[in-house]
């Protein structure tokens, strides 16, 4: 990796605000600074998008046969790879379709394709629709259940990172009448030692602290009000510590995330989705960011959706977009940095073991 790394941007739902979030966050002189981004789209529907924006950055189409890296160092325009050429009907703002969700998974597969292979650096993604992906047959509840399949990864989690909090769920995008039952000590030690390993290798604590919310109100009350606490969420919390990760908890989460928001944890690990993201969104509504726990590979997302109601008309708020693509880039920074010392430190290991052999 050079000293900016390539991020593979995916453009997400071509009729929902993916298209013009991206737009405008390469208009932040901070992206060209930090990154190389590919944007991994459709040509003709981002063109439309800046025909009805000012201000926007000039884009290069990536033409088949065409060198990549002189593209990406262009000091003005952005580099797309054409993925779909929907017309203006198939790709009209404000509602899912067929074939946004086809365009939308095929940007999600070269994207993995490209981190695999080493070739981007790291991934950002714009949102989504469920719907559309369905509607394609791709049948994924988000992108972190696609991209664990993609990169083959066994367990993946999601957390949301804000400047004052860092969540992530055990149990993702499901009717919260099946929460209680999706949960399981197993399911519940694995988002810890995920969010330990991560806030080690990923934001440099050493000692990470996390905290672990209970699913009861006031933490079930010693099974007055559930006992979810008592048989799932201690146990593995308690089996977690063993194992040497900073887990803390259960706590009752109507107190917790103030408790976490002011600097006593690193992180909360909670039970389902909103009790995670309601916090989260109500001190980091803009610019709070996604980030998949567990592929070989670093991937940030905005932590949005489609908002398909204000797609097309200007109003959408990039900032969740702009974080997410200088996320991703400090983070594969990081990463190559700690792949180096890794290798440093190999080097010195066979160095010493051959100069021991040599002197026997």
């Amino acid at each position: 990796m050079t000293d900016k790394p390539i991020i593979a941007v995916t453009m997400g739902d071509p009729a929902g605000i993916g298209p013009e979030v991206i737009v405008k966050a390469l208009a932040d002189p901070a992206i060209k600074k930090a990154a190389r981004p590919l944007i991994l789209g459709d040509w003709g529907v981002l063109q439309r998008t800046r025909e009805r924006l000012r201000g926007t950055p000039p884009l290069i189409c990536w033409q088949p046969g065409q060198r990549l890296l002189p593209l990406l160092d262009d000091p003005r325009a952005f580099t797309v790879c054409p993925l779909s050429a929907l017309s203006a009907k198939e790709s009209r703002p404000g509602g899912a379709s067929k074939a946004c969700g086809h365009a939308a998974f095929s940007y999600i597969r070269v994207a993995a394709k490209l981190a695999l292979s080493n070739v981007a650096d790291a991934i950002a993604t714009a949102p989504i629709s469920k719907h559309s992906l369905i509607d394609a047959g791709h049948d994924y509840p988000g992108h972190t259940e696609l991209l664990a399949e993609l990169s083959r990864t066994p367990e993946c989690r999601m957390m949301l990172i804000g400047a004052k909090l860092r969540v992530v769920p055990v149990t993702g995008h499901i009717p919260y009448s099946k929460v209680a039952r999706s949960l399981s000590r197993a399911n519940i030690e694995t988002t810890v030692e995920l969010t330990h390993r991560s806030l080690k290798d990923f934001f440099a604590i050493q000692r990470p602290r996390i905290a672990v919310a209970a699913l009861n109100p006031h933490g079930g009350e010693q099974g007055l009000f559930g006992d979810e606490e008592i048989h799932l969420i201690g146990p593995a919390v308690e089996a977690a510590r063993r194992r040497g990760f900073g887990s803390f908890g259960p706590f009752p989460a109507d107190s917790l995330f103030h408790q976490a928001a002011r600097g006593d944890y690193d992180a909360v690990v909670c039970m389902y989705h909103d009790q995670g993201l309601i916090p989260l969104k109500l001190h980091h509504f803009y610019g709070g960011v996604a980030l998949t726990l567990g592929p070989p590979f670093v991937r940030t997302s905005v932590d949005h959706g489609t908002a398909y109601d204000i797609a097309g008309k200007g109003k959408a708020d990039e900032s969740s977009m702009r974080e997410a693509i200088l996320l991703a880039a400090r983070l594969a920074r990081s990463a190559q940095t700690r792949k180096r010392s890794e290798r440093s430190r190999s080097g010195s290991k066979a160095m010493t073991a051959s100069h021991e052999t040599a002197s026997k």
